[in-house]
C-alpha cells in the first residue's frame, strides 16, 4: 500500500476544506512524512492539481531512491531554494498558500512575497501535524522497531556499567549500545541521572559517578526515521557511598514507598487510554493517585506537587508529536495515535523517580508497545 500517497491526498483534501489551493511544506519530518525523502534542504509545494518537491543536486540520487509519483524540480546551484520555491508555486497556479508557521521563518515568507506577489501567503501552523498524530500501520510497525532498538539497548547497558562510571560515561556508552543495536543513533541525548540529581526531570549528565547515589533514573530512545521514548529508575547495587563532592542523598524518603505510587499513577492513566477519551483526563487519573498517596513517615506530605509535568506525549518522526496528554491538553485520544506515558515525582535532595513506556492507543484500549519490565532492580 503507498501510504505516502494516501497522507498527500489527505492533506490537499484538509486543504480545500479550509478554501486553500496550496501549502508550502517546510519541515523536514514533514517532507519526510508526505514523500519518503530523509535528506534536508527541500520543500514541498503542494498546489491544485500537482504536487512537487523542490531540492538540488545534492539529493538528486538520494530522491530517485527514496520517491516515488512526485514531480521533482532539482535547482542549479546558482539559485537558491525560496528563488526556485517561488517559480515552482507560481507555475502551480497558487493563488493562496499556506506556510507551516511553526517552522518557516518570517523571513522566508518576506522573501517569497517579494519574490512572487500575485500569491497571498498565510499562515497554517499545523496543516501536516494533525495527519501525523494518527499512525498508519506502516508507522506503528517502524515505532515498534524503535522500541525494540532502544530496549536491547537498555539491556546491554544494565549489564555493563560498573560502580565507578559517570552519568556522562553512561550517556555516552547508552549512545553506542543504541546504535549496536541497530539504531541510527538515540532519539535525544540520554538522560541518564544518578541519586539526587534524579530529581532534575531533565538532568545534564554530570562527573557524579554510579557509586554516589542509591539510585539511577535513565530516559533514552532509539531513533530509526521513527523514534522511541521510554524511562526507567532503578536501584543502585554499588551506592551510595558518600565522597568529598558527595555528601550523599537525603535518605528520608523510601525508594520502595514512591515507586510503587509511580506505577500505579501509570497504570491507572493506561485504563483510560483509548478513543475519543480526552487527553486531560488521563493526566488527570495519574495525578489522583498521587494525591491520594500517603508517606508513611511524612503525614500531610503531598505527593502530586512533585509531579511537575505533563503526563505524556505523542511520538513518531519526532520526538514530541501530537497529541499532548497534560492538565490543559485540548486534545482527545484517536485510534491510531501513540503516546507515552510517562509518570514522575522530583524531589529535592533525595532525587526523582520516572517510569515511561509507549502506546498505541485503539477503539477498545491501549497496546503497549514496550516490554522492559518495571523492576527497580535491573542492574545487578
Amino acid at each position: 500500500m503507498d501510504y505516502f500517497s494516501q497522507r498527500r491526498q489527505s492533506l490537499v483534501k484538509s486543504l480545500k476544506r479550509e478554501s486553500m489551493d496550496g501549502i508550502l511544506v517546510t519541515d523536514p519530518a514533514n517532507v519526510r512524512y508526505l514523500t519518503g525523502f530523509t535528506g534536508d534542504s527541500s520543500y514541498l509545494a503542494v498546489g491544485p492539481k500537482n504536487i512537487v518537491l523542490i531540492s538540488d543536486a545534492r539529493f538528486e540520487q538520494q530522491i530517485a531512491e527514496e520517491v516515488k509519483d512526485v514531480e521533482v524540480v532539482v535547482r542549479p546551484h546558482t539559485q537558491k531554494l525560496p528563488e526556485a520555491t517561488a517559480e515552482v508555486l507560481t507555475k502551480l497556479g497558487t493563488k493562496s498558500v499556506g506556510l507551516e508557521s511553526a517552522h518557516a521563518t518570517l523571513a522566508l515568507q518576506f522573501t517569497l512575497q517579494r519574490l512572487a506577489p500575485k500569491i497571498t501567503f498565510v499562515g497554517h501552523p499545523d496543516a501536516v501535524e494533525v495527519l501525523r498524530a494518527i499512525k498508519d500501520p506502516s508507522e506503528v510497525m517502524q515505532i515498534r522497531a524503535a522500541v525494540k532498538v532502544a530496549e536491547r539497548a537498555f539491556v546491554m547497558f544494565c549489564s555493563m556499567i560498573q560502580a565507578g562510571d559517570t552519568e556522562k560515561d553512561m550517556a555516552d556508552a547508552l549512545e553506542a549500545y543504541v546504535r549496536r543495536a541497530g539504531g541510527n543513533g538515540t532519539a535525544f541525548p540520554p538522560i541518564v541521572a544518578v541519586g539526587d540529581r534524579g530529581a532534575l526531570p531533565h538532568a545534564p549528565p554530570t562527573a557524579r559517578a554510579l557509586a554516589e547515589g542509591s539510585k539511577l533514573l535513565v530516559d533514552w530512545g532509539a531513533d530509526l526515521g521513527y523514534k522511541s521514548d521510554l524511562t526507567r529508575t532503578v536501584k543502585s547495587p554499588f551506592g551510595p557511598v558518600p565522597t568529598r563532592r558527595n555528601k550523599a542523598e537525603r535518605a528520608d524518603f523510601n525508594f520502595d514507598e514512591v515507586y510503587p505510587v509511580v506505577v500505579q499513577a501509570q497504570a491507572e492513566a493506561v485504563k483510560l487510554l483509548r478513543d475519543g477519551v480526552p487527553a486531560r483526563d488521563v493526566d488527570a487519573a495519574a495525578r489522583k493517585v498521587f494525591a491520594a498517596a500517603k508517606m508513611r513517615d511524612h503525614p500531610g506530605f503531598k505527593l502530586e506537587e512533585h509531579f511537575t509535568h505533563g503526563l505524556g506525549h505523542g511520538i513518531g518522526l519526532d520526538v514530541h508529536e501530537a497529541p499532548s496528554i497534560r492538565a490543559n491538553s485540548d486534545d482527545v485520544l484517536r485510534s491510531g495515535m501513540v503516546v507515552t506515558i510517562e509518570p514522575g515525582v522530583y524531589l529535592p535532595g533525595w532525587g526523582g523517580i520516572r517510569v515511561e513506556d509507549n502506546y498505541l492507543i485503539t477503539r477498545d484500549g491501549a497496546i503497549r508497545l514496550s516490554t522492559l519490565p518495571h523492576d527497580p532492580r535491573a542492574i545487578g
